[in-house]
């Protein structure tokens, strides 16, 4: 029995960390994606055209 609960621990674990580094990744990806805005009036056009791209 702690065999398993060491193994849902463990497994448990390895899905949060896992979820921490892409929310990471997500948070350098719009850090960098901000980063190369001009202006408002850039960071509103590339918006819009993410949004119909998707």
């Amino acid at each position: 029995m702690h065999i398993l609960y060491l193994f849902w621990f463990s497994a448990r674990n390895a899905v949060n960390a896992i979820g921490r580094h892409l929310d990471q990744q997500d948070q350098r990806d719009v850090d960098s994606y901000l980063g190369k805005s001009q202006s408002f009036a850039d960071l509103e056009s590339r918006e819009r055209q993410w949004l119909q791209s998707q």
